[in-house]
């Protein structure tokens, strides 16, 4: 399906991609400036593109009555929801963190500022992409859901996006980057064990 659906995943990406190379432009060619924003250029970046992609993804699982048909099959929504968000992430999350090496030129970052915006990506993106997934199943039978989904999404987003935006700089200054990877990799467990049953408490009682 995601291969039939080119476009739902391609906008977030090409989105992100656009992103990336205009601030450069915008800003200014200063090394030093654009090492210093650079971390947090990307990750607004990467967090615009998670919330783009998650207007439409359960949405057409509503309209055509697979949900309802799960819900009457007794199947687990958590785990169907799980499955459908990490397929979602494989498609466009994963590919924002392969593509953050182009940071690296862009913004002059140093090979250790390359590796902790990769890392923090790898960590930081599957719990913004469940966070948006709850949103976007909160508002899955609401007809302007696509713009209350940010308005849901982000506050509860903005706590991983400071930890995570700041590793960059940790990376620049020569600081230990364990701290803010351990405390990124809990909210990832956390995240994988709570919000797959809040997703799918949320697509049942869209469907009743």
């Amino acid at each position: 399906l995601k291969w039939h659906q080119a476009a739902d995943w391609l906008h977030p990406i090409l989105f992100f991609l656009m992103v990336l190379v205009l601030f450069p432009l915008a800003i200014g060619a200063q090394p030093s400036l654009l090492a210093r924003v650079g971390g947090a250029a990307v990750w607004i970046a990467a967090l615009l593109s998670v919330l783009i992609g998650m207007e439409g993804l359960f949405r057409r699982d509503l309209e055509e009555g697979t949900l309802e048909q799960l819900v009457v099959l007794r199947a687990s929504l958590a785990h169907w929801a799980l499955a459908k968000v990490t397929v979602h992430w494989l498609g466009s999350g994963l590919v924002v963190a392969l593509l953050s090496g182009l940071a690296l030129p862009l913004f002059h970052l140093q090979g250790a500022q390359a590796w902790a915006l990769f890392w923090g990506l790898l960590l930081g993106l599957p719990v913004l992409t469940l966070l948006a997934a709850l949103g976007a199943a909160l508002t899955v039978s609401l007809r302007a859901g696509g713009l209350l989904v940010p308005l849901i999404a982000l506050p509860l987003q903005l706590p991983v996006l400071i930890f995570a935006s700041g590793l960059v700089n940790l990376a620049g200054q020569g600081d230990p980057l364990l701290p803010v990877l351990a405390l990124l990799g809990a909210l990832l467990i956390v995240a994988l064990l709570a919000l797959p049953w809040a997703i799918g408490a949320a697509l049942r009682l869209a469907v009743q």
